[in-house]
C-alpha cells in the first residue's frame, strides 16, 4: 500500500490551526499539529512530513528560526510559510532559507489548497516509472508473465507455418493484436491483414462481406464488390467474434474452408483462396456445440491450434508495463505530455480486478491522462477514477439507455475539450464527420455538456 501524505501545521491561533487540521484531514492526508515553533520543529523533524505549514509569528521559537534549524538538519520537507504581516523582508529571508511558498493571512483556503497541490506535485518520486515516449512502438503486445511468455513463444512457432489459430480470451484481453503479431511476423507480412468483426455486420450484409456480391446480385448492389476473403489475397484473414456467425453462414464458411475456394453473391466463378484465417471469440464454442449453437466440425475446422489469452487479473505483474505503454500511446493520441507515473499509482491498477480487461485499463488510462493538470499521473486522481460506485437495487435506481450514456460521454470530453471538435475526435476515437453527426443525432449542445 501507497504511504499516505502527511502535513504538519504550526500556529499558535487555535481556531485557526483545528480548522485546517480538519479541512486536511477531510481531504485524506494525515495531519498532526503544533501550536508553538519548539514543538513545531520536533513534529517536523520527528515525522517527516511531505509538507509544513508554518506561522512565521510563533512563541518562542520563530518560524524563521524553525526554517533555519530544518535546513540545518537538512530535512527534505516542502514549508508553506503563513504570516498576518505583509514585510518584504520576512519574505526574502523566508525564501532564502527554503520555503517554499509564502502566503499571507487572512488564509485563502483555496489559494492554501493551491499551493499544497503544487507542493505535492513538486516532490521527487523516489518509486517512478518515467514515461519516454520516443521507445514508442504501435500495437506491440506488452508483458514480462510467464503466460505472456508462452504466447510470445507460439506466436513464433505460428509465424513459420500458415496454419488456423483459434484465439480465445475474454473481451478487452488482446485477441487481435496477437492476430496482428502472427501475420506480421510470418513470412507473408507484406500481404494484407484484413479484420471482420462478425458481430457488428447485419446478418443480411454478412455474406456479401465475407464472399463479396456481383453487380445486380441483390437490391442495392450497384457495382460488383470484392469480399473479405477476396481482399484478403495471400495474407490474413481475422474473424473476430467468430461465435456470433450464424448457423447458415457457418455452414457456407465450412464447405469454404474445405474447398479453398468461393464464389461471390450473385456469381458463378470459382475464386481461389489462399489467405491464411485466424479466428477469435470471447464465448466456450465448445458449449455452444454441446447447445447446437455453433457447428462441431466448424469449431474442429477452426481450432486447428489454439491460444488461450488469460484475462488480466490473473497476470497482474504486466500492469505496471501496460500503463506506461498505454501513457505513452493516449500521450500521443490526446496531445498530453505524461511523464511521470508513481508506483503509489501502479499499485492502485494491481490492486483492481480489471473486468473489461486491457480495453478498461486503456479507457481509465485515457480519462486520467485527460484529467491531469500537470506531467505527473498522480495516486489521488487514480483513486477516484477507480472507486466503484454502489449500485442500488430497489426501485429508485435508475437504468440509462445506450444513447443516454453515450450522450454523456461525448458532453464531458467536448466540455474538456472546450468544444475542440479535432481534439475531441481524437480523443473518442472517431472521425470529426462522425463527432458531428453524433451530436446531432444526440442533441449535444455546450448547455447540456
Amino acid at each position: 500500500m501507497a504511504k499516505i501524505v502527511e502535513i504538519v501545521i504550526v500556529d499558535d491561533n487555535l481556531g485557526l490551526l483545528e480548522s485546517l487540521e480538519l479541512y486536511f484531514r477531510e481531504k485524506g492526508y494525515a495531519v498532526a499539529i503544533a501550536d508553538n515553533g519548539e514543538a513545531g520543529f520536533e513534529l517536523i523533524k520527528a515525522r517527516k512530513p511531505e509538507v509544513a505549514i508554518v506561522d512565521l509569528r510563533l512563541p518562542g521559537m520563530g518560524g524563521l528560526e524553525l526554517l533555519k534549524a530544518l535546513k540545518n538538519e537538512d530535512i527534505d520537507c516542502r514549508i508553506v510559510v503563513i504570516t498576518a504581516y505583509q514585510e518584504m523582508e520576512t519574505t526574502v529571508q523566508a525564501i532564502k532559507l527554503g520555503a517554499f511558498d509564502y502566503l499571507h493571512k487572512p488564509i485563502d483556503i483555496d489559494a492554501l489548497d493551491a499551493v499544497v497541490d503544487k507542493a505535492l506535485s513538486d516532490i521527487p518520486e523516489k518509486e517512478v516509472i518515467k514515461v519516454i515516449d520516443e521507445d514508442f512502438k504501435e500495437n506491440t503486445i506488452v508483458g514480462r508473465s510467464h503466460e505472456l511468455k508462452e504466447i510470445f513463444k507460439i506466436i513464433g512457432l505460428l509465424s513459420e507455418v500458415k496454419t488456423t489459430v483459434l484465439i480465445v480470451g475474454e473481451s478487452g484481453t488482446g485477441k487481435e493484436l496477437v492476430a496482428r503479431a502472427i501475420h506480421y511476423h510470418s513470412s507473408f507480412a507484406g500481404e494484407p491483414f484484413v479484420a471482420l468483426n462478425c458481430s457488428a455486420i447485419v446478418e443480411n450484409l454478412l455474406e456479401s462481406e465475407l464472399f463479396g456480391h456481383e453487380q445486380g446480385s441483390f437490391t442495392g448492389a450497384v457495382s460488383t464488390k470484392k469480399g473479405k476473403f477476396e481482399i484478403a489475397g495471400s495474407g490474413t484473414l481475422f474473424l473476430d467474434e467468430i461465435s456470433e456467425l450464424p448457423l447458415h453462414l457457418q455452414a457456407k464458411l465450412l464447405r469454404f474452408m474445405q474447398e479453398r475456394e468461393f464464389e461471390r453473391v450473385g456469381g458463378n466463378r470459382k475464386i481461389k483462396f489462399n489467405a491464411r484465417i485466424i479466428a477469435a471469440t470471447n464465448r466456450d464454442l465448445a458449449q455452444m456445440v454441446k447447445e447446437g449453437e455453433f457447428r462441431e466440425d466448424l469449431f474442429f475446422r477452426l481450432k486447428v491450434f489454439e491460444i488461450d489469452i488469460p484475462p488480466l487479473r490473473k497476470r497482474k505483474e504486466d500492469i505496471p508495463l501496460l500503463v506506461e505503454y498505454l501513457v505513452k500511446k493516449i500521450n500521443r493520441t490526446t496531445g498530453k505530455r505524461i511523464l511521470r507515473i508513481p508506483m503509489a499509482a501502479i499499485d492502485r491498477f494491481i490492486e483492481h480486478d480489471w473486468p473489461g480487461n486491457i480495453r478498461e485499463l486503456e479507457n481509465v488510462l485515457t480519462r486520467a491522462v485527460v484529467l491531469s493538470k500537470d506531467d505527473c499521473l498522480h495516486e489521488t486522481s487514480v483513486v477516484n477514477l477507480l472507486r466503484q460506485p454502489h449500485v442500488s437495487h430497489s426501485t429508485s435506481f435508475q437504468l440509462k439507455s445506450l444513447s443516454e450514456i453515450e450522450a454523456q460521454h461525448i458532453a464531458q470530453v467536448l466540455e474538456h475539450c472546450q468544444w475542440n471538435i479535432s481534439q475531441a475526435a481524437r480523443i473518442l476515437g472517431i472521425t470529426r464527420p462522425t463527432l458531428r453527426s453524433k451530436i446531432r443525432s444526440l442533441e449535444i449542445s455546450p448547455q447540456n455538456s
